[in-house]
């Protein structure tokens, strides 16, 4: 009878304390970037820790036996965040939490309550809210435009500010009004036709120093003044020395919501030269420009409200939501304290005196793989958010753990080594893709990770910063990653078995994907692969390895993996 009574009510305190993990949309800038799992439990929000901290930029280093995870940011941000501790680490120091973070389902959850906390938004310069069944993540912004209106005398500009914001203004000719905001972040970047008589174009950037507004003007806007009362400021033009507007927006009478912005959202177009310019004054604007926001008569609405005249008033749109550089508050005072980016470091194998697999009738593998490696290289330097960087560009001699050094001095996100295979068997064949472990997936893996790692034997005195016992005490760390380098190895895969046609190189969905323990791969902290991308030792595959239209598509499609890994795992 105790039995019958006390199991629905372990049942039902069971599920009163954790409920089942719910996947919410995460909207960063008004940009979807997927969906966290969270977790409500005894009344506290708990979020998926390491994909919220990638989506926030952080590097992040997740150790599974340990229950650990590591974030990395600017000014020397570090942080641990353990399973079971009720703290965060935050460089050396403890910092309390709503309560302690949990593992559910192989997942680490924190609650979220730490991602809005001071900490974290002062060194992510993001704000995270849990909202309307959304987790919505907004930049840490100085000052952010509101509207731009206009009546039968003048056009109004119109800023509101958070905390003390300064500006200089500039004029450059009869038809350029131009103000600096030193050291302050702009919510949104964004360039603006509004269709009246006192103003052609807006055009407001960030720089690594402030914010910049560039104004060009029509005949009708060519006196212009910039006003500042409370947390708003105002570029005001038109034919006679404009007044003040600001008197209405600091005692809070302003019509501007972000809900009439966000619905009056407009299209985009591209911005050309314009068709006035002052004598021997060079445009701000260029060809190049984009994101336009034209507003026509559908975008106007009666400014009674604002209590200015009748005549309509052109409401602020914002065309598209861009992620502009976001600088810690701490880097300010550096001009060159960027937005952290994805790190990619591409390794070609072998080279200099290590020449790796030789074959009549086909170039050295040091060679092949060079080639591939650069046109990886460049195709990537050319994405949007990548730093990439690359061990060799020319044919020298690296040690492994050299290499290794490279991609952690880099902080490298990923590790790409490439490689051609080669094999006693002359019918082995096709594309494989290889991460790191202590015991092979099977013999031919055991015998590739043998041929790769023969490159120790050019090293002699030469083994570099990390010698053999180093990374032998490493590997039981780099073991962490292995999850997220099979994951990559799988999105690399993925992608090149799309053009295996094209490539002529066969790919095996059933065990391309293999494990070995390759050294090269061994002192990596972070997920690191080895591609093999063919077969020297097998005919069909080195003929295509030696064709230059092959090489340039196996580095398209190894590109085009590790591009979908880096939006899979939020950094895009």
């Amino acid at each position: 009878m105790l039995k019958k009574l006390f199991l629905p009510l372990f049942l039902l305190l069971g599920f009163s304390f954790c409920q089942a993990a719910t996947e919410v949309p995460v909207e960063m800038l008004g940009k979807n970037k997927g969906e966290v799992k969270i977790i409500n439990k005894d009344g506290v929000d708990f979020v998926e820790a390491l994909r919220l901290s990638k989506i926030l930029k952080f590097q992040t280093s997740w150790f599974g036996r340990s229950g650990q995870l590591n974030l990395k940011g600017g000014a020397g941000f570090f942080c641990v965040l353990r399973e079971g501790d009720s703290y965060a680490l935050i460089k050396g120091e403890k910092y309390s939490l709503q309560a302690p973070v949990f593992i559910e389902d192989g997942t680490l959850y924190a609650p979220l309550s730490f991602f809005n906390s001071d900490k974290i938004r002062y060194y992510s310069t993001y704000q995270t809210e849990f909202s309307g069944g959304k987790i919505v993540i907004e930049k840490l912004y100085d000052i952010e435009l509101l509207e731009v209106k206009n009546d039968d005398n003048k056009a109004d500009i119109i800023f509101k500010t958070k905390g003390s914001v300064s500006f200089n203004k500039d004029n450059r000719g009869k038809y350029f009004a131009e103000v600096f905001f030193p050291k302050a972040v702009v919510k949104r970047e964004e360039t603006i036709r509004p269709k009246n008589e006192f103003i052609d174009r807006i055009k407001i950037r960030q720089t690594d120093e402030g914010t910049a507004l560039t104004v060009q003007l029509k005949g009708r806007g060519n006196n212009w003044e910039v006003f500042q009362e409370g947390d708003y400021i105002a570029l005001s033009c038109g034919e006679k020395a404009p007044s003040s507007p600001l008197g209405l927006y600091a005692s809070n009478t302003s019509s501007y919501s972000e809900q009439s912005r966000a619905s009056n959202a407009g299209g985009t177009g591209v911005l050309g030269k314009p068709s006035v310019l002052g004598e021997g004054v060079a445009s701000p604007f260029t060809s190049g420009d984009e994101d336009i926001t034209e507003l026509g008569d559908e975008f106007f609405a009666s400014s009674s409200s604002t209590g200015s005249s009748s005549k309509p008033s052109a409401t602020k749109v914002t065309v598209v939501n861009k992620l502009v550089t976001a600088r810690e508050y701490e880097e300010r005072k550096n001009p060159s304290a960027g937005e952290r980016k994805f790190r990619i470091l591409i390794d070609p194998g072998h080279g200099g005196k290590d020449p790796g697999a030789v074959k009549r009738g086909s170039a050295k593998e040091k060679d092949i793989n060079l080639e591939v490696a650069k046109s990886l290289y460049n195709l990537l330097k050319k994405e949007r958010g990548f730093e990439v960087k690359i061990t060799r560009d020319k044919d020298v001699f690296i040690t492994l753990g050299n290499r290794a050094t490279m991609g952690n001095d880099f902080k490298a996100d990923v590790f790409v080594s490439i490689h051609a295979n080669a094999a006693k068997r002359a019918s082995a064949n096709g594309f494989e893709v290889y991460f790191r472990s202590d015991k092979a997936s099977d013999a031919e893996a055991a015998e590739t990770a043998a041929l790769e790692n023969e490159a120790l034997q050019y090293e002699g005195k030469e083994g570099g910063k990390v010698t053999f016992a180093d990374l032998l005490l490493k590997s039981l760390a780099n073991n962490e990653n292995i999850n997220q380098s099979s994951k990559l190895a799988g999105h690399i895969r993925n992608s090149v078995s799309k053009k295996s046609s094209s490539l002529g190189i066969r790919v095996r969905q059933d065990n391309a994907i293999r494990q070995a323990n390759f050294y090269v791969l061994r002192g990596v902290h972070a997920p690191a692969v080895l591609v093999e991308m063919g077969y020297l030792s097998n005919a069909n595959d080195r003929k295509r390895l030696n064709t230059k239209s092959v090489k340039q598509k196996m580095a398209e499609s190894i590109r085009d993996g590790i591009v979908s890994y880096a939006k899979a795992e939020g950094w895009r």
